[in-house]
């Protein structure tokens, strides 16, 4: 009878103690979160699915790059025989343009003072990433 005693006080203390462990992990957990996690709670249909900013650039491609022409106004322009998109450089040469749905497309990037031109043939873009082109230079020799 001793024996089933002390099975059941080990076993009660370890209750105890997890109990215990669970409460504290909850209380953190609960200290961590914003009241805007009550107001989803508490809905019927959470709305922790609706979509971000950052989820939705993820669903486009983008190109990227560097152009080497001082004082010379840039256009990249990219085609893909459906879409054309179109941009420009920075004040530093370079460029980041999104928007392009997922294929291969064609990159032209000319200057407007001169008609150095360089042209990517088959550029695959594909949804969620970016495609660097690297660093092109249109200098005028």
């Amino acid at each position: 009878m001793k024996k089933d005693h002390t099975l059941i006080n080990k076993t009660l203390q370890s209750l105890l103690k997890n109990g215990v462990f669970l409460l504290v992990i909850f209380a953190v957990v609960m200290a961590c979160t914003d009241s805007t996690t009550e107001e989803i709670a508490t809905e019927p249909t959470a709305k922790i699915f609706e979509p971000t900013a950052n989820f939705t650039a993820k669903i486009d491609g983008a190109i990227m790059g560097s152009v080497i022409a001082p004082n010379a106004n840039i256009e990249i322009s990219a085609t893909n025989g459906e879409k054309k998109i179109t941009g420009t450089t920075d004040e530093n040469g370079e460029f980041f343009i999104t928007g392009f749905n997922e294929g291969i497309y064609t990159v032209t990037i000319t200057t407007e003072n001169t008609d150095n031109v360089e042209i990517f043939q088959d550029v695959e873009v594909k949804r969620g990433e970016v495609t660097a082109l690297g660093t092109v230079d249109l200098a005028v020799q």
